[in-house]
C-alpha cells in the first residue's frame, strides 16, 4: 500500500505542477485583458471572480501537464546528461506509466469542457497537446530547432494559455484580431523567458545534438536576442497601455544587462527565475487565488522531493 501511494505521488509530480503555475499566470493575464476589452475596466485583487473561471483554468492546465510528461518522455537521454532528478529519466517512474498518465490527462482536458458545452476551451486543450507533441517529438521536434524552440513555447503560454483566460472571461475566440493584439506583449515576454530558461541546459543539449537557440547562438548571443525580445515586449506594452506586462518587461531587464556585462550563472538564472516570479506576482493581482495555489504547489513540491528523494527542488534562488 505504501509503495502504491508513493507511486501515485511520483506520477503526480511527474506532471511538474510547479511549472503549471506560469500557465495559470498567463491564463490570468488573458482573463484580465478579456474583461477589460468587454467592460473597459478591471479591478485588481478582486475576490469575486466566478469559481467557474478557476475550474476552467485548472481543467485547461491538465493539457499542459500532459505536455510536460510527453516532453520528459522525449527528453529522457538529454535529461540524464543535464543532471538533477528527472523522475522519468532516473527510472523512478516507468515510461509505460508516463504514457498512460499523459493520455488520461489529455482526454480529461478535452472531454470535461465538451461535456460542459465549452467547445472552444476543449479546442485550446487539444491545440496545447498537439503543439506540445510537435515541440517534443521527431520529426518536428521544435524543442531542438533554433527559433522554433522559443516561438512554439511562447505560443503555448503567451497565446494558447492566454486564450484560455480570454475565453473564460466571456469573450469569443473568433475575435481574433482583438485577441492577438492583446496577447502580443505576453507572447514576446515568453519568447524572452523561454530562450533564457534553456541557456543553463546548453552543454547537455549540445552533447545530445539538440540544436536549441542557445546551442546555435551561444549563451551570450542568445541572451542578447532574449533582451531584444524583452524590449519589444516593453514597447508593445506601452503601445497597448498594459501596465502589468510593462512591469514584467522592465523588472528583469537589469539581469539581462548584468549577464551581458558579466556572464555568469547568477545572472543567467536570474533572468528567467526573477522574471517568472514577477510574472506570478502580477498574475496574483489579477486572480489572487493563484498566489495561494502557487505557494501550496511550490511548498508541496519542495517537501515531496526533500522527503521522498532527499533533493532540494525547486529553488527560486539562482546558483551563484
Amino acid at each position: 500500500m505504501k509503495r502504491i501511494i508513493q507511486y501515485i505521488f511520483d506520477l503526480l509530480f511527474l506532471t511538474r505542477p510547479v511549472l503549471l503555475i506560469p500557465v495559470w499566470g498567463f491564463c490570468a493575464f488573458g482573463y484580465r485583458c478579456g474583461v477589460y476589452t468587454t467592460t473597459g475596466s478591471f479591478t485588481l485583487f478582486s475576490l469575486s471572480t466566478p469559481i467557474t473561471v478557476y475550474i476552467g483554468i485548472l481543467v485547461f492546465s491538465l493539457s499542459v501537464a500532459s505536455v510536460y510528461i510527453l516532453n520528459q518522455i522525449a527528453d529522457i537521454d538529454v535529461d540524464k546528461k543535464n543532471g538533477g532528478l528527472p523522475l522519468l529519466a532516473s527510472g523512478i517512474v516507468k515510461v509505460s506509466s508516463a504514457w498512460t498518465c499523459a493520455f488520461i490527462l489529455f482526454l480529461a482536458s478535452v472531454l470535461i469542457p465538451i461535456s460542459a458545452g465549452n467547445f472552444q476551451l476543449a479546442l485550446l486543450s487539444f491545440a496545447s497537446v498537439v503543439l506540445g507533441a510537435l515541440y517534443s517529438f521527431k520529426p518536428t521536434c521544435y524543442s531542438g530547432r533554433p527559433l522554433l524552440d522559443f516561438v512554439s513555447n511562447a505560443l503555448g503560454y503567451g497565446v494558447i494559455a492566454f486564450a484560455a483566460g480570454w475565453y473564460l472571461s466571456g469573450n469569443n475566440l473568433l475575435q481574433a484580431n482583438t485577441f492577438l493584439k492583446a496577447s502580443l506583449p505576453y507572447f514576446l515576454l515568453m519568447c524572452a523567458g523561454s530562450i533564457s530558461s534553456t541557456m543553463p541546459d546548453r552543454d547537455g543539449d549540445l552533447t545530445e545534438g539538440k540544436n536549441t537557440t542557445a546551442v546555435a547562438l551561444g549563451n551570450e548571443r542568445a541572451n542578447q536576442l532574449a533582451f531584444a525580445l524583452l524590449l519589444c515586449a516593453l514597447i508593445t506594452s506601452i503601445y497597448r497601455f498594459d501596465v502589468l506586462s510593462l512591469i514584467c518587461a522592465i523588472a528583469p531587464a537589469p539581469f539581462y544587462i548584468g549577464y551581458m556585462v558579466k556572464p555568469n550563472s547568477f545572472f543567467m538564472e536570474s533572468t528567467y527565475k526573477a522574471g517568472g516570479a514577477l510574472v506570478m506576482i502580477c498574475a496574483s493581482m489579477v486572480l489572487p487565488v493563484i498566489l495561494v495555489a502557487g505557494i501550496i504547489v511550490f511548498i508541496s513540491t519542495k517537501l515531496y522531493f526533500q522527503i521522498r528523494h532527499n533533493v532540494h527542488y525547486p529553488s527560486l534562488m539562482p546558483v551563484k
